[in-house]
């Protein structure tokens, strides 16, 4: 029995056939696809809100509260210590609390009053409730004395003004000012200072301020303020004025 072989044409008879030009001998292997792990939990879900998502604090912003809030516990402690410190009484204060006599305020005022100068003084002295200033051992005759209240602070002022005469029928004028305080009721605006000479009137240092028509000396006791005045045309007998100021006790009948 024959077979027949047949073969393309132009390709050898009996041969291999033999690949294109080119064309690869191997297959490359393929890419097998990698499975994906399975999820165990759902993603996290978005909010259904027009809100935007809060922002996580910032770290700094921590940080700078600290420091705040240390600075002013420091602070208030540093306050805290300046005013126990300023609160606290030094040893001067203390000893002029010690020495210093309580001054009462007078609320009450009481009727003014004035007497010639041939009476008593001592129920004006009396009804001033300090001792007052007045001259002894003159040759000014007391023309009159008059006791009222004024207006100071919140209360009142206490004063008692003697008035002398001069041969030629000017005034000096002695007075006596209650409380201590009520010695800005002594000077006014035309008054200027004057240092030249050292003054005392009974016994107290006192400060001269002059006018273009009086000297004014006020001296500071430590329950009242006093004051003389004198004419500029008898500076020259300032000095013996000076020298006849005594206080007055008042004594109670």
């Amino acid at each position: 029995m024959q077979i027949r072989r047949h073969s393309a044409q132009g390709s050898p008879q009996g041969g291999q056939r033999k690949p294109p030009a080119g064309m690869p001998s191997r297959v490359p292997p393929g890419r097998r696809p990698q499975p994906r792990p399975a999820r165990s939990t759902l993603p996290p879900q978005q909010p259904i809100t027009d809100e935007p998502k809060p922002a996580a604090p910032s770290k700094w912003k921590g940080v700078v509260k600290c420091i705040f809030a240390v600075l002013g516990i420091l602070l208030a402690l540093a306050i805290t210590y300046v005013f126990l410190l300023m609160g606290e009484p030094g040893e001067d204060d203390q000893l002029i609390a010690q020495t210093t006599t309580q001054e009462d305020t007078i609320r009450v005022p009481i009727a003014a009053s004035q007497v010639s100068g041939s009476a008593d003084l001592n129920p004006l002295a009396v009804n001033f409730g300090k001792p007052v200033l007045a001259l002894y051992n003159g040759d000014l005759p007391l023309q009159k004395a008059t006791l009222y209240d004024t207006a100071f602070r919140g209360g009142y002022a206490r004063r008692l003004t003697l008035v002398y005469a001069f041969a030629d029928g000017t005034a000096l004028t002695v007075e006596s000012v209650r409380p201590t305080a009520a010695v800005t009721l002594l000077g006014g605006d035309d008054y200027r200072l004057n240092v030249d000479t050292l003054y005392a009137l009974a016994g107290m240092d006192a400060v001269r301020m002059d006018s273009d028509t009086q000297i004014c000396l006020i001296a500071s006791g430590s329950e009242a303020v006093y004051a003389l005045r004198c004419p500029v045309a008898h500076a020259a007998d300032l000095a013996a004025l000076v020298n006849q100021t005594a206080l007055m006790q008042p004594a109670a009948s």
